[in-house]
Parts: structure tokens; sequence; C-alpha cells
């Protein structure tokens, strides 16, 4: 189904004003209608549901404060540009009012204002409401625009304390105009159009020569890297992805790969080669996601995995629910049962932490620990865990053991 073009609408009391706004919104690609009145603006806005609103906010009648309100009261999800002659700290107050009532003000310009930095404003506007499409990620991977950032994660050791032993590098595209966009906005699209091996491969690469790094500053941790379905039947992946770990000299158990329950449902015949050879190489396995998806538990003795990560979504449960307490503790049972570490996801506080440490898991992850950062915070993370546990003198060592 073809998209819709984005809608405009601009007010203004000024009709020679409101031709310029609707000579620049067609420019920027809007399909565009003009109010000259409050009353108008809600007409058109309930019979046209515009993407974009530009408003001035000295309007007779009703003032554009009072426009904000009503819009609000319609909830009106469209992105609202504010125009007007009025004094910076006013347009100030008034943006701020619009986002305290829930208003998404992407903008404001002051009257006089220069048409090609109105236009600038809308070409923004249109360009953040159109939909990502798999060319778009496809020239960000050539422009450079993907990052990758890293989840500290920590590991429990006899004593019962918890130190930074590895951390899980996760993919962001930081996008010109949209800002840092999380995976779930464009992964997705990306593995359905032939882009996963290009993802996957920058995640790997990037970590790699970031571990590299961090051994160059005696900071001695774990990499984890998600891995896409469809590199589990790529039988050229386990080669290429030694050769990334030779050309910079990293111990190939610095490294695990993180495969979903749901992805291992995709299996090929070539699953256990692939699978296999990453192991014999050296190359650590986690089932991830596990406890949500629907894949028999025989794949844990099929598959050569070292490791289960058990799924948030039961993990942030055990302090409130008595049945999420009783399936992670019998999940993290069974993964030492069958010879494999426990990793918990989505750790939100001390609480969760303190059950899972009696439930013996092996390594936690979360907000709690961490939320995601750009490499150079890791460091500083891992100081400030070393700091809580009261013993900076042993941990490099202990990360270098227990990673």
């Amino acid at each position: 189904m073809a998209h819709r073009d984005p809608v405009l609408v601009a007010l203004d009391d000024e009709e020679d004003i409101v031709e310029t706004l609707r000579a620049i919104g067609v420019r920027a690609g809007f399909k565009t209608h003009s109010a000259t009145s409050s009353t108008q603006l809600r007409e058109l806005v309930d019979a046209s549901n515009p993407d974009v609103i530009v408003l001035d906010l000295q309007m007779p009648g009703d003032d554009g404060v009072t426009v904000l309100r009503h819009l609000a009261d319609m909830h009106c999800a469209a992105k609202i540009l504010l125009v007007t002659g009025m004094d910076e700290r006013t347009i100030a107050s008034a943006e701020q009012y619009g986002l305290r009532r829930g208003l998404s003000i992407f903008g404001t310009l002051q009257k006089p204002f220069d048409p090609d930095e109105l236009l600038v404003q809308l070409e923004r506007a249109h360009a953040a409401i159109r939909p990502l499409t798999p060319a778009d990620l496809s020239n960000a991977i050539d422009a450079g625009e993907l990052v990758v950032h890293y989840q500290p994660i920590i590991r429990r050791f006899a004593d019962n304390t918890w130190d930074v032993t590895a951390v899980e590098a996760l993919l962001r595209w930081s996008h010109p105009i949209r800002g840092l966009l999380t995976p779930d906005s464009f992964v997705s699209m990306g593995e359905a159009h032939g882009l996963s091996r290009a993802m996957t491969d920058f995640v790997l690469q990037r970590g790699i020569e970031q571990l590299k790094g961090w051994e160059a500053q005696r900071l001695r941790v774990g990499l984890r890297v998600n891995v896409a379905a469809t590199l589990i039947s790529d039988i050229a992946f386990p080669d290429r992805l030694e050769t990334m770990i030779v050309e910079q000299s990293i111990d190939p158990d610095a490294l695990a790969l993180e495969i979903t329950e749901t992805a291992m449902l995709e299996q090929t015949p070539d699953a256990f080669d692939i699978l296999t050879r990453l192991r014999i190489k050296g190359i650590g396995l986690a089932i991830d996601d596990f406890g949500i998806g629907y894949s028999s538990l025989t794949q844990l003795f099929r598959m050569p995995f070292n490791e289960m990560k058990i799924d948030r979504s039961l993990v942030g449960r055990i302090a409130e629910s008595k049945e999420a307490s009783i399936m992670v503790d019998a999940l993290i049972g069974l993964a030492h049962k069958l010879n494999l570490t426990a990793c918990a996801e989505g750790v939100e506080d001390r609480a969760t932490l303190e059950i899972l440490g009696q439930f013996g898991a092996d390594f936690a992850q979360g907000y709690f620990v961490s939320p995601p950062v750009p490499a150079a915070e890791i460091p500083r993370i891992i100081a400030r865990w070393d700091d809580q546990q009261h013993r900076p003198g042993g941990a490099a060592a202990r990360r270098q053991r227990a990673r």
C-alpha cells in the first residue's frame, strides 16, 4: 500500500504569510492546507489529520496558547512549528507549555522569518515523518552513520559480589535528522532486505577493534554480539569472523555470539556445521531470550551452546511474581545441570539482583547495572563497580579470569 503524502496545515491571520507558508510547504513535499482562524484550524485538524502544523502564536480571537490547549485536548499528534513576532522568552514559554501538554513542538521561528530557514525546518520535519526505507539503511551503512554502544554485564563471584566482566555490543543508527535510533526501528527492516550480514559484520568489526583498544588501556573484558538468524546458514561466517579476530590479535574466548531462541526455530542443516565450527574456534555461544520462545529443550543438548540468557520479561518480575521467580530459579538450575552458565537480562533494581544472586545466576545485565553507552564511558562504569565492591586492586585480575 502506498503511503499518503504528508499533510501540513498552516495557521496565520495574514493572507500574505499564509500564501508564503503554503508555497514553502509544497516545496518541502507536503500536501498543504491553510487556515486564518483557530476555528478553521480545528476543522482542518479533524478532517485531514495533519502531520505538521505551522502555528502563529499571535492570532486575533483565540491566541496561539489557547490553540495549543485545544490541540492538546484533541490529542493532536502533529509536529508543531511555532511562528511569532514575540520575544524569545515568550516563545520559549509557549514551547514549554506545549511540550508539557504532550504536544510535539519541533521548532520555533521569529517573524519576520527567512523563507529558506522555514524550508529547512519543514524539510527536516518531512524527513522525520517519512518511513525509513531499506535504501536509507543501506546508504547509512555506506555513509558511516551506524555506531555501536555497549551495555556492561556483571558476573557473580564466590563471595556473592559482582564485577563487570563483559559488555554486549548493540547497534545504533546516528541519523542526521531523527537522532540516535535503536535497533527496533530499523533492524527487522534490514534483515528482511538482505542487510543482516552488513549490520552484523559492522558490529563485530567495531566491537573487536574496541576490545583491542580497551586492552591497550589494560582493560580486559569480554564481548557479546547478537547474530541474525540468516548468518546461522552462512557457511563462510565462521572463517570471516576468525579473520577479524586474528587481525586484531584478540583471544577467541573473549567473544561470544548470542542467537535468539526464536532464530533457532529457523535453523538449517548448515546450522550444526556453523555453530560447531564457531565453538571449535573458541568462540562462545549463548542462546538468547530464553524462556519466551517455542524451542524444544533438546536444542540445548543438540547445539553447542555454553550459555543461556534468560529473557527480561521473566527476570523483571521475579521480585513481585511467584511464578516468574520459580521459572527463573528453575531455568538457572537447568542451565547449570546442562553445564551452561546463566545470564539474567533485564535487571532493573538491586532487589532483583539480590534474588538472582540467591538463585545462583552467573551473569546479570540491565539498566540497574548500566544502560547501553558509548565505548568511552565503559572504563568509568567499570571503575564505579570496582569502587562499590571496595576492592579496586584485584578487580582487573578477576575480570581477566572470568570474562
